[in-house]
């Protein structure tokens, strides 16, 4: 039991909310960054709900994709999205079967000043069921959760997008679905219809979640966005329509800077498209490392001088760490033989330092290192 539950489980503190007021205790340190606004107006959480929360930057991004008069969210939870969406749609209705919950997020949109939101004790099954009114758009964030554990297919989500998606088309052209960040795009673009965009958003360090607006009257041409979340600035944004072709420099071994684009710009396909647009070039198809002779401003991921760059053998590799005296360094590989783990114990080094060793396969099957360090 840890401190704040001992504390409110001493004898004579009977109070039935005493869990709830242990929940907060856990969360509001977590929650200054993810919900500061919700922090602010002292709103409620609770552990489940909180977790499967959009952050106040990602739920606000989203509700400027849409505005209108009424849009549906079939998995209300904890409300965030509600709360960002009230501010582009006259009405939003909110749904979720957790009586105890809605209670709890009731009170935060009456804190938060949100009087435009309806939130209603039924599944989203039941509504569709029962409810013929259309809506401008319908929202989606199903528990990806259950209880044999986390999944990553549509099918075994809460509920099921794909057992209702005829029935919500049918109450609006529009669906805006929230997926787990570890979505397989192909998987996607095989199981879902009238997809209109597919956005990838994340933060500096990791893909947050993925999303997928669905148009029945959209273009048959798919959008893939890279979003890159960033406080108090404009957020940063990659779009494009498909995948170009690769085409492959002679020159893969002499250039000055060496790039790792965000994992957003991997993940939503971006990889060749954005190697252009920032007229880099990509080390090979299925290695998404670029080099180049300047740096791009506002460039979506990290950038390195190159101190040395070489074709790996063992006894090459060997005898440049001896020679440079590098026993410690950060190491990234990709569409490479050998894992980082194996990297490490085979050569003895140690994680960390200013040094980059990064390893990847030409097209032409040539194996190479870089040796960097961080650009200024």
């Amino acid at each position: 039991m840890d401190a704040s539950r001992f504390l409110l489980a001493h004898k004579g503190n009977t109070n039935d909310l005493n869990w709830l007021l242990a929940e907060q205790i856990k969360l509001y340190p977590k929650a200054l960054h993810k919900l500061p606004h919700f922090v602010k107006n002292h709103c409620w959480f609770t552990s489940k709900s909180y977790e499967q929360a959009s952050g106040e930057a990602s739920a606000l991004y989203k509700s400027k994709l849409i505005s209108g008069a009424k849009l549906l969210d079939l998995s209300g939870g904890l409300g965030v999205d509600d709360w960002a969406f009230s501010r582009n749609f006259d009405k939003v209705v909110s749904l979720d079967p957790d009586e105890k919950l809605n209670e709890i997020v009731r009170e935060n949109f009456r804190r938060l000043h949100c009087n435009n939101i309806e939130r209603i004790n039924i599944t989203a099954e039941s509504y569709l069921n029962s409810n013929l009114d259309h809506f401008d758009l319908i929202y989606l964030d199903a528990d990806r959760r259950p209880a044999q554990g986390k999944s990553y297919f549509l099918d075994h989500d809460d509920p099921n997008f794909l057992a209702i998606q005829d029935a919500c088309f049918k109450r609006s052209n529009q669906i805006l679905l929230k997926l787990s960040p570890m979505a397989d795009i192909h998987y996607l673009q095989e199981n879902l219809q009238h997809i209109e965009k597919i956005m990838v958003v994340g933060d500096k360090k990791e893909v947050k979640e993925v999303l997928v607006l669905l148009n029945k009257k959209g273009s048959t041409t798919i959008i893939y966005e890279s979003v890159l979340l960033r406080e108090n600035e404009p957020h940063q944004i990659f779009s494009s329509k498909k995948e170009l072709t690769l085409s492959i420099s002679s020159e893969l071994k002499s250039a000055k800077y060496f790039f790792e684009p965000h994992v957003t710009i991997i993940k939503a396909q971006h990889s060749r498209n954005y190697a252009q647009a920032c007229e880099l070039e990509q080390l090979a198809i299925n290695s998404a490392f670029y080099i180049g002779n300047h740096i791009p401003p506002e460039f979506m991921g990290r950038s390195f001088e190159i101190v040395k760059a070489f074709e790996f053998s063992k006894s090459l590799f060997q005898q440049y760490l001896k020679n440079e005296k590098l026993v410690k360094a950060n190491i990234t590989k990709r569409n490479f033989v050998l894992s980082v783990e194996e990297i490490r114990k085979a050569y003895k080094i140690k994680e960390g330092g200013k040094d980059y060793l990064f390893f990847s396969t030409l097209s032409n099957g040539t194996r190479m290192v870089y040796h960097c360090i961080k650009a200024v």
